[in-house]
């Protein structure tokens, strides 16, 4: 049965699972990484944060939610220390072997921490500049989704960029093909392309930026199949 690219999927990833096998796990995030560089996932991050900061910005805090083995993070830090911008950036994810992965690749980076933590129970007394969430959002269901972006956009005091995956089944059949010739992990082949059949088009961002009350979202598309979601306070 083809799928059905008119709404999203409601299943879970394998990756979101309590119990995943932390080997397999350290070896998907080490693919996402080289999947991230080879697709240029990080440009939609990059593009947003740069909007976002004031001119002659010197310094920079930035929560990063869902952030994964924090390879985002990470070129985060490394754009920003190259033009002069002291960032500091912390990485937060619900997962603990996610984050103690993040913790292992990033070890020595100054002004990069990483804390095991959910966006949602964060208080709004730990705000930041930028709240940034990559190729997270689409693993919310809706009404979480909603609330996730309010939370985020509560918590910066510049705004909030998100990057994540368009929903699009030439996204879907090619990442299909890539994951089933170039990867032996389960958890991409299974979960690279759920995360496209449980991502978002265009009318999806402009609902739940409706839903969650916020100013009008600045919405780009970027090669390979990426929203840039920017929204400005």
């Amino acid at each position: 049965m083809l799928p059905d690219f008119s709404r999203r999927r409601r299943e879970f990833e394998i990756m979101d699972e309590p119990e995943v096998d932390e080997r397999e796990l350290a070896g998907a995030l080490d693919e996402l990484a080289i999947i991230n560089r080879a697709l240029n996932g990080y440009a939609p991050s990059i593009e947003g944060i740069r909007r976002l900061l004031p001119p002659g910005a010197r310094e920079l805090t930035l929560l990063d939610v869902g952030t994964g083995g924090g390879d985002l993070a990470q070129r985060v830090h490394d754009w920003a220390a190259a033009r002069g911008i002291e960032a500091h950036i912390l990485g937060i994810d619900v997962s603990a072997p996610t984050i103690a992965y993040a913790r292992r690749r990033c070890n020595g980076v100054a002004r990069l921490e990483f804390e095991v933590a959910d966006l949602l129970d964060l208080p709004e007394t730990r705000s930041f500049d930028i709240v940034h969430c990559a190729l997270a959002l689409h693993h919310f269901e809706e009404r979480a989704a909603v609330a996730a972006l309010k939370k985020m956009f509560a918590l910066s005091r510049w705004g909030v960029v998100v990057n994540d995956l368009h929903r699009h089944r030439l996204a879907y059949y090619a990442i299909q093909l890539l994951t089933r010739l170039f990867s032996k992990n389960r958890l991409i082949r299974n979960d690279a392309p759920l995360s496209v059949l449980r991502a978002f088009r265009r009318a999806d961002f402009e609902r739940l930026a409706r839903e969650a009350a916020l100013p009008e979202a600045s919405i780009r598309w970027h090669w390979a199949f990426r929203w840039r979601v920017l929204f400005r306070k």
